[in-house]
């Protein structure tokens, strides 16, 4: 699928956000709880989640320069100025990508190659300031003064509490921080320290484990209220007999569609000949059963780039994008006609349909949507009038 038409399908539901999840095990600890598997649309949500750590990150950065250049003051350490120095570059950079993050959110959903890159950057960043504060506590744990201790202390816990709050949509990345922050300045204490640093190393360890169980809490309950909101965003946009995109679909497709760009745009209104024959003959639990095998037949016959919407009735609309040719359009009218008056097992015995068939057909430059239905809408009535079959609008 290309990064295009993903994007849209995420951004309008039809499909990719309805899919059942493939459950695995949890890598986590309690790691006897299934983590679900992200489909791309859970994933990119998550990952925009990560675009709203902007004060975190600046308090954090500004806490690090000022217990670094404290213990710098009272120390003389190099190695206390570097782990300072680059707590400060991260930070900034941390700061500066999540206004970067936050203004593309603003520009319209992300695909899910512009999701891996932001994950990558802000895995980059994260794990630069955690190794800053790793570095920094570590090496106050190593000096005999009790200040720089408490110092050590606060710095470690005050980070990993953010981190815990913020990047836990990442749990993968939540635990790398959690480690590299705090694992460095618990061997410290344990090694360097009297039997209070020891204890406190203690604590660390035993508080560590349990920000790994708050970070896999935070997140299977936030996948699930996500997973939820999209099934039923799903619903509202589903046609519950088909499971076609239904008219709701039509509105937010005014968002998208054409798109704009180079090539072609496309709009197919058809209905089904007879289908109130097949009513009064064989019953409406018949004439459902019809709509249902149509509607696989398009499930299986339609493109990427194709979305299948059922307005009502036997009435069906199919929006295409991306076309290089107009040409494009009509094979394709022609061959799902084709496609749909094979026979159909529903009842006894086969029987055939046959279709009313309008499209249009336009610049993707200058489509508009609700035009081209309009238009698409009257060339099918016309098909209707003389019969039925397939007529292309002027």
């Amino acid at each position: 699928m290309t990064s295009d038409a993903r994007g849209r399908a995420d951004r309008l539901s039809f499909g990719g956000l309805g899919r059942v999840l493939r459950k695995g095990r949890s890598w986590l600890p309690g790691g006897a709880s299934p983590v679900r598997a992200e489909s791309s649309a859970l994933y990119t949500t998550l990952v925009a989640g990560l675009a709203f750590s902007m004060i975190p990150s600046s308090i954090m950065g500004l806490t690090i320069l000022a217990v670094g250049l404290y213990a710098h003051a009272s120390l003389g350490s190099p190695a206390i100025l570097t782990a300072t120095c680059l707590g400060a570059l991260a930070s900034a950079a941390k700061v500066t990508l999540v206004a970067l993050h936050r203004r593309r959110l603003g520009q319209g959903a992300m695909t899910l190659e512009d999701a891996r890159v932001w994950e990558l950057g802000h895995g980059a960043t994260t794990c630069a300031m955690a190794s800053s504060v790793g570095a920094l506590a570590a090496g106050l744990f190593a000096q005999s003064d009790a200040t720089l201790h408490m110092l050590a202390t606060g710095l470690v816990f005050g980070y990993c509490a953010g981190v815990a709050a913020r990047i836990f949509p990442r749990p993968k990345l939540a635990i790398a921080a959690l480690l590299i922050a705090a694992f460095p300045a618990a061997m410290s204490a344990l090694t360097f320290g009297g039997t209070p640093d020891r204890i406190l190393g203690v604590v660390f360890l035993v508080f560590l484990a349990g920000a790994f169980e708050s970070v896999r809490h935070l997140y299977g309950v936030s996948t699930q209220e996500i997973e939820l909101r999209m099934k039923m965003a799903h619903l509202a946009r589903t046609d519950a007999l088909t499971g076609l995109s239904n008219r709701l679909a039509i509105q937010e497709a005014a968002l998208w569609f054409p798109g704009g760009g180079e090539g072609f745009a496309a709009v197919h209104c058809f209905d089904l000949d007879d289908f109130k024959t097949v009513n009064d003959r064989w019953g409406h639990a018949a004439g459902d059963e019809l709509l249902r095998r149509v509607a696989d037949r398009l499930h299986a016959f339609l493109g990427e780039r194709d979305v299948a919407i059922r307005t009502g009735g036997d009435e069906f609309v199919i929006l295409q994008t991306g076309l290089d040719h107009p040409e494009r359009a009509e094979a394709f009218a022609a061959r799902l006609i084709c496609v749909l008056s094979e026979p159909y097992e529903v009842g006894e015995a086969p029987f055939w349909i046959g279709c009313s068939y309008g499209y249009c057909v336009a610049p993707a430059a200058r489509a508009e949507l609700e035009s081209m239905l309009r238009t698409a809408d009257a060339a099918s009535y016309r098909a209707k009038q003389r019969g039925g079959g397939l007529e292309r609008a002027a």
